[in-house]
């Protein structure tokens, strides 16, 4: 095979302009031309959005306004939201939000109905639970269990009567009457279908609704718009934006792309605008072997350079290894930036959390609570409401008492509404109201200043002191003091906050793993911190999506990951399928292989310029044969990397 059959092709930067011509011919109120645009790496999904919103802006923007009609543009984390916003005027036809804020957006006020569909759910909640609980051992996790179903048990008979509900993005829920992240999701699926009524207040809101990242957006969400298409097509637009290939979560839609529904327009973006000719080779190579979708680079982008340095298991000194293959990548692309680890336009690409743990220090954490499959499956974005409790609520107060920064303390003590700041508290001692506040924060201080206290004991001075309030999973390793469950007044909903998907009822794998990742130390949530708010140059291989680097280094070692999700040594043809995954693919089910595939697209399409794969591998040999093979790699791309 020659160099050029390699690198992609090259097209005018103007290329995909058809696909926003087509876009446009969808977007006129009533035209029932609800369309779904897949867009791979470096496409230009944003730009085409920016452009519909403000065709659509220019178009209706006087008629909305005077008719309190908006546009409703969902996406799929906070993140997003504010790229999407930056690039947009600011207008009030416009509603940017998070998929979690407008769910509740559209389902907030149907107490009665909310209440009858617990009333259902949590009777078969508890009789899982329950089995569990018969079928299990004593332990942590059976008191866990058991504390649980007394908390189902005490809800059900709190939805004996008429409640509201409430619903904070924050991801910490703690009251009776708050709804959690998944269920938010379940109940406006449920209800867009079954509820005339919500539907039609929908689409007489948003006549044009965006949905960016579709192929990550829980299945039964994009099933509910299937439908309100479907039974709404006069009167609302709908337009899905995304790209299979990228689709990293579990709760997505694994069929979106594969068969549109009638009645929708499918449009392609083929350029690649980010990357280099090779680069944009490499993906479409990856690509052939699933959907087929192949992309273009720019006119007038430079080759790119991808090298491969495998290495057997059982290389000691790995942190070192990897130095030498950056300062290689230095020599090799005459960029001295592929050493300099602080540089931001470099990343280091890592399979599993537990692979950054061990480098940068939270390694203990991360294995007991990767045995959850639910944490492991939802953690890669930050994306666990308990990890945040810890991470972005008691770490930062624990900073704030131990340097004794008053004024921080108290807003974090405000903002995340302390039961010790509340009126009756404070008005209990006249003299002095935050002295109840001022002996917790000392019993807090005294019990984070010791090195080798655990997240459990910090746990406990929360609850004991009702420092704050407990996440609904963590309570059942703590006593909570009385009242903290008491029900509390709807407050605002900041659509700025990030969400999570999990479910808040916890499984027994979750209730296991939370009970011994509580025994381990509270120091590694510093480090934790530091990487998931991406202050380290490593990143997760799911954690990357989205993002772009000039340099990219992957670091892909299953032996170490531990994981089963993914699996790199049977994707590149070393290690033999398991009978359960071979049945699963002649079924024609989703296997290890097909979500290994779209890693290995994700990682290597983030490079804008220079890509290394560094492959730890059970043989060399076989590897490197499957690399030529399959076109991956240029024989003069696989380096002999001696470690």
């Amino acid at each position: 095979m020659t160099q050029d059959l390699f690198l992609a092709e090259t097209r005018p930067i103007d290329h995909d302009d058809k696909v926003d011509f087509g876009i446009r011919e969808c977007l006129r109120v009533g035209s029932g031309k609800s369309f779904i645009t897949f867009a791979g790496a470096g496409s230009g999904k944003t730009y085409s959005l920016k452009q519909a919103l403000d065709f659509l802006r220019s178009r209706y923007s006087v008629d909305f306004t005077r008719k309190g009609k908006q546009i409703a543009v969902v996406t799929f984390t906070n993140n997003a939201a504010d790229e999407i916003k930056d690039r947009i005027e600011q207008s009030t036809i416009f509603a940017v939000s998070t998929i979690h804020s407008f769910c509740w957006t559209s389902i907030s006020g149907f107490n009665e109905d909310i209440r009858k569909w617990y009333q259902e759910k949590i009777p078969a909640d508890l009789a899982d639970l329950e089995d569990k609980e018969r079928k299990g051992r004593a332990g942590k996790a059976s008191d866990a269990r058991k504390r649980s179903i007394i908390r189902l048990k005490e809800k059900l008979d709190w939805l004996s009567e008429p409640r509201s509900f409430v619903y904070d993005p924050n991801g910490v829920n703690v009251s009776q009457n708050s709804l959690s992240h998944a269920d938010v999701l379940k109940i406006f699926s449920e209800f867009l279908i079954t509820k005339p009524m919500m539907a039609e207040v929908i689409v007489n809101k948003y006549p044009f609704i965006f949905i960016d990242e579709s192929q990550d957006t829980n299945k039964d969400v994009i099933a509910a718009f299937f439908q309100l298409q479907k039974t709404k097509d006069g009167q609302v637009v709908i337009g899905l934006m995304g790209d299979t290939m990228q689709r990293i979560f579990g709760g997505g839609e694994p069929d979106l792309g594969k068969t549109e529904p009638n009645g929708w327009m499918p449009f392609d973006k083929e350029m690649n605008h980010r990357s280099a000719r090779r680069i944009v080779g490499l993906g479409n190579q990856i690509r052939s072997e699933d959907d087929q979708r192949q992309q273009y680079a720019r006119e007038g982008a430079a080759e790119g350079i991808v090298r491969y340095f495998l290495l057997p298991y059982g290389v000691e000194d790995k942190d070192a290894v990897e130095a030498q293959i950056r300062e290689k990548m230095q020599q090799v692309t005459s960029d001295p930036a592929w050493v300099d680890t602080d540089n931001d336009e470099t990343a280091i690409l890592l399979l599993e959390h537990k692979m950054a743990g061990r480098r940068l220090g939270f390694a203990e954490l991360w294995e007991k609570l990767s045995k959850s499959d639910k944490i492991k499956d939802r953690i890669s974005e930050g994306d666990n409401a308990e990890l945040n409790f810890f991470s972005n609520i008691v770490f930062p107060l624990a900073e704030a008492s131990l340097n004794e920064r008053r004024a921080e303390l108290m807003s974090i003590l405000r903002a995340q509404r302390s039961p010790l700041l509340e009126a009756s508290i404070l008005e209990s001692n006249v003299e002095d109201p935050l002295a109840t506040a001022r002996t917790a924060e000392h019993a807090f201080r005294n019990v984070v200043s010791k090195d080798q206290v655990t997240f459990r004991e910090v746990l406990a001075v929360i609850a004991e002191h009702s420092l704050l309030g407990v996440p609904t999973k963590l309570r059942s390793f703590v006593a909570v003091a009385d009242g903290d469950e008491a029900e509390s007044a709807p407050d605002k909903i900041d659509e700025e906050v990030d969400t999570e998907t999990e479910d808040e009822k916890p499984d027994t794998d979750e209730i296991a793993a939370w009970a011994e990742a509580l025994e381990t130390t509270f120091a590694q949530i510093q480090h934790y911190k530091r990487y998931i708010d991406e202050e380290s140059v490593f990143r997760t291989h799911q954690g990357v999506k989205g993002n772009e680097f000039e340099r990219v280094m992957v670091v892909m070692d299953d032996d170490e990951a531990g994981g089963f999700l993914f699996s790199y040594e049977q994707y590149f043809g070393v290690k033999e399928l398991s009978a359960a995954s071979q049945k699963k693919q002649d079924a024609g089910e989703e296997t290890g292989l097909d979500r290994t595939r779209r890693l290995f697209y994700v990682t290597s399409t983030r490079a804008k310029q220079s890509l290394a794969h560094v492959i730890y591998t059970s043989n060399v040999a076989a590897l490197k044969e499957n690399l030529l093979s399959r076109k991956f790699a240029r024989d003069d791309e696989i380096v002999d990397f001696q470690a």
